[in-house]
């Protein structure tokens, strides 16, 4: 009998994958974090746009994909709240065009439903 523990033959159908994907997801979440705690980490043209945006969408990702445990839906609601307001407060300072600014937020409003979505489902809110 082996020692390790796999349950299926998935990538990550055994519990060494399942501890490196729960690493990926608190790693991606204290990134969004780090960003989201402070103010001018958080603007689009520094954290916001290369950073927090990228790890919100990779944590639904592997939330959806792998069945990663989300972070609580009233933590994803904070982070979707407080970005669109620094997004609506400073796309303008940006100069893009009107298509670009409405594009991109309704993008971030998919990734962030996308995200609750999955919280809400998986916490039972």
């Amino acid at each position: 009998m082996s020692a390790w523990s796999a349950w299926d033959v998935g990538n990550f159908d055994n519990d060494g994958a399942m501890d490196f994907l729960s690493m990926q997801t608190m790693q991606l979440t204290a990134a969004i974090n780090a960003v989201a705690d402070d103010e001018g980490r958080l603007q689009l043209a520094e954290d916001g746009e290369t950073l927090f945006m990228p790890c919100v969408e990779l944590l639904a990702m592997l939330c959806e994909r792998y069945h990663a445990e989300p972070p609580h839906p009233s933590q994803v609601r904070q982070w979707h709240e407080k970005y669109l307001e620094v997004y609506d407060r400073g796309i303008d300072r940006l100069k893009t065009t009107a298509e670009f600014k409405a594009g991109r937020r309704k993008l971030i409003e998919k990734t962030f439903r996308w995200l609750e979505s999955l919280s809400e489902s998986f916490w039972d809110d």
